[in-house]
């Protein structure tokens, strides 16, 4: 590239990283996306990619209904067993497995706006939110008392809640039957495709927190 076509493309991306600097996503104020005591999030990028961005694409989907339940291409809880009394002292690890058909992500083509996020993300100072998420996302949604109390979206498949998470989770679901259902979904772009889901299986785990 020419000499000053690097500059441009510097004042490009400068430029860009000016007019997002303290910008955030937008989502509906109305969106649990946006309420951490109703979704929670994982930290992008260091914690984990997982992005606003795709948990307002998984929740369209899974508060319309708009999920299949097949085993085939759902996640199965690996912890906590079915009937098991999870002890209450300690944050516990939920863990659950990657569906057994998968579909691997579709390949991003070129774009100059893709071309221009991707530089953005890598000046830290830049990050106004999370990079577009690619890959399989997961949500862990706890049901107690007969409506779900707690959901957790993140694309790794083990989450440990912080003591402070876990002290505010074990209050809401008490010691009555829990019901832990793990719906997955493949984002490009952090967006759901036709056919990448959400999937769930046909039955959700239970379990019980120990007084």
């Amino acid at each position: 590239m020419r000499r000053g076509g690097k500059v441009a493309w510097a004042l490009v991306v400068f430029g860009l990283w000016a007019s997002c600097g303290d910008s955030h996503p937008t989502l509906d104020a109305g969106s649990p996306c946006a309420n951490p005591t109703l979704v929670s999030l994982p930290s992008c990028p260091v914690e984990d990619p997982f992005s606003d961005e795709a948990c307002g694409a998984l929740d369209d989907r899974v508060s319309a209904g708009r999920v299949s339940t097949t085993d085939a291409r759902a996640s199965a809880v690996v912890s906590p067993m079915e009937a098991e009394v999870v002890p209450s002292g300690a944050p516990y690890a939920f863990r659950w497995s990657e569906p057994m058909v998968r579909r691997s992500a579709p390949r991003r083509p070129w774009t100059l706006g893709g071309e221009l996020r991707r530089w953005v993300v890598l000046v830290p100072e830049a990050e106004a939110h999370c990079a577009p998420f690619n890959g399989r996302g997961y949500e862990l949604s706890f049901k107690a008392g007969g409506r779900v109390v707690f959901r957790r979206q993140q694309s790794g498949t083990s989450w440990t809640p912080t003591m402070d998470q876990w002290t505010r989770l074990r209050g809401l679901l008490g010691t009555d039957t829990v019901e832990l259902t793990v719906y997955n979904a493949l984002f490009s772009n952090s967006q759901i495709a036709s056919g990448n889901g959400p999937f769930v299986g046909s039955a959700p785990r239970r379990f019980r927190v120990a007084p």
